[in-house]
């Protein structure tokens, strides 16, 4: 049963932010889906999460996403914390949020805030810095200290 999102907020954010790293999938054209690791921060807007991610425009990203903007999103620890999701993607292109997507990657203690200058990048305005924006539709959580007595994740439903 779907329960609201405020509901796993909390262990949502709790394990994005110590897991760090992110496995996001986008499919092609021809339907056949590619992975790729990535590094998102999320946040939560008016009880919606919203992942932010410094990736480059590379051309497969890039057509894919083009094609087909549905991504799948997961995470995983060794201690069983899962996040799976599923999200629509689109590059951002205001400027003013991508200042604010640039002060939250440098405002948030490391390792999930960096500072993005490390990849060459001198502020939001750089043609380097590309920001791929996240809004999920579907989002899972399982705690692992329920491992292995429950393996069921709690699930929200995210209206647009």
């Amino acid at each position: 049963m779907a329960e609201q999102f405020s509901a796993l907020q909390d262990d949502f954010l709790r394990f994005t932010h110590e897991i760090v790293w992110c496995t996001v999938t986008t499919v092609d054209g021809r339907g056949r889906p590619r992975s790729r690791v990535l590094h998102p921060i999320w946040e939560v807007v008016d009880g919606r999460p919203i992942g932010w991610i410094f990736t480059g425009r590379t051309p497969v990203k890039a057509r894919h996403l083009a094609e087909n903007p549905h991504v799948a999103f997961s995470y995983w620890s060794p201690s069983q914390n899962v996040v799976l999701g599923e999200a629509t993607a689109s590059w951002v292109e205001d400027m003013g949020v991508k200042q604010r997507v640039w002060d939250i990657f440098l405002g948030t203690p490391p390792p999930l805030g960096y500072d993005l200058r490390a990849f060459g990048v001198a502020g939001p305005e750089s043609e380097g810095f590309t920001v791929l924006r996240l809004d999920p539709s579907r989002v899972q959580v399982l705690d692992g200290a329920n491992f292995p007595t429950s393996l069921t994740p709690r699930t929200a439903v995210i209206e647009p």
